[in-house]
């Protein structure tokens, strides 16, 4: 009896330990293996209950390219969902795993690939990349994600202490990493000296960073000038001991940045070009704006179309290259200070 029990019970460890995330395997498989292997199999049709390279669903893409790598994951989306340490969406890095609802549980997932993008099993499309923040679709579908691989913030956090005791402080305005040469150097320089934006304790301004909500907030509080009542903003996510809780009231108060229907102002999420848009239509009163032109991004039926029209009529933008507008993607704060300062010129 007590040898068949032990042998229930040793079949029940090897049954659970079969779906669980192994260690070590975590720790050796990178974000960037993660995403190669993703990569490799794009254009790759769709097949229901499908778990190899002839044809994925979405967990079984996502299980296939971790398994790749020695990360064992459970079968389904829902039971992918399990596993793993939960991230913010403002933190997401490269190989973590993106969850979606059509209404009622998790019913989708992805791989996250930076830039507000993943690479997942689309039942039209096959394995493809598109936008988490997608306003047509997967936009308003997210439910959140997990991490399995080894989070890297630890290292970036002492290199990032390192550098800090390694440069030397500047003035105002001037930054370690925006010399005269960067293309946005004109505009960071400007409204740093004024007092409208500024860099970090080591004189970085990480130009190429997202600028977040609460950071848009605070710099658009400076830069017109809004009155700081207090800081309760009346937001479930926002402590008021923020350093940017008055500005996030402010901005709230003045119509200019709003928050979601659960009250949360979602202050570490990065903010992307067509919600800077928004926000510039508001607060730079833009209604009323045309301009004759368009991007190929941006259609008649886009939901934001008419505030990305004025920003570009106001000449506050003019796209890339290409045309385009790149409503989904991230607004760096490089290209924020600069749309700013255009802004406060006309």
């Amino acid at each position: 009896m007590v040898r068949k029990t032990m042998a229930a019970v040793l079949s029940a460890v090897l049954l659970l330990s079969a779906f669980a995330v192994q260690p070590g395997a975590a720790d050796a498989a990178s974000p960037e293996d993660i995403e190669a292997e993703a990569r490799d199999h794009l254009g790759t049709p769709y097949r229901y209950g499908g778990t190899t390279p002839a044809g994925f669903d979405c967990s079984g893409f996502t299980g296939y390219v971790f398994g790749k790598n020695g990360i064992d994951l459970p079968r389904t989306a829902a039971a992918q969902y399990n596993v793993g340490q939960s991230v913010s969406k403002g933190n997401l890095q490269t190989g973590d795993l993106v969850f979606f609802t059509h209404g009622s549980g998790i019913q989708h997932n992805g791989i996250y690939i930076g830039n507000n993008q993943f690479i997942h099993a689309s039942s039209s499309n096959g394995i493809m990349i598109s936008s988490i923040n997608d306003p047509y679709y997967w936009g308003d579908r997210y439910v959140g994600a997990k991490r399995v691989l080894s989070d890297q913030s630890e290292e970036k956090a002492t290199a990032s202490a390192v550098k800090s005791e390694t440069l030397e402080k500047l003035p105002d305005g001037e930054y370690h990493d925006v010399n005269e040469d960067y293309w946005a150097h004109g505009s960071i320089t400007k409204l740093g000296k004024e007092g409208i934006v500024s860099g970090y304790q080591n004189s970085t301004f990480e130009p190429s960073d997202s600028i977040t909500r609460e950071q848009a907030a605070t710099i658009l509080t400076k830069a017109l000038d809004l009155e700081r009542s207090g800081n309760d903003s009346g937001f479930n996510d926002v402590s008021s001991e923020s350093t940017h809780a008055a500005a996030i009231k402010a901005v709230s108060e003045a119509g200019y940045i709003n928050g979601n229907q659960q009250n949360e102002f979602m202050p570490d999420e990065p903010m992307t070009r067509q919600q800077m848009a928004v926000v510039f239509y508001r607060a730079f009163d833009l209604e009323g704006t045309s301009y004759d032109g368009s991007f190929v991004d941006v259609g008649n039926n886009h939901r934001y179309h008419k505030q990305i029209q004025a920003l570009a009529g106001a000449g506050i933008t003019t796209g890339n290259a290409d045309g385009e507008f790149e409503p989904s993607r991230e607004t760096t704060r490089a290209h924020f200070s600069v749309f700013l300062d255009s802004a406060l010129e006309q």
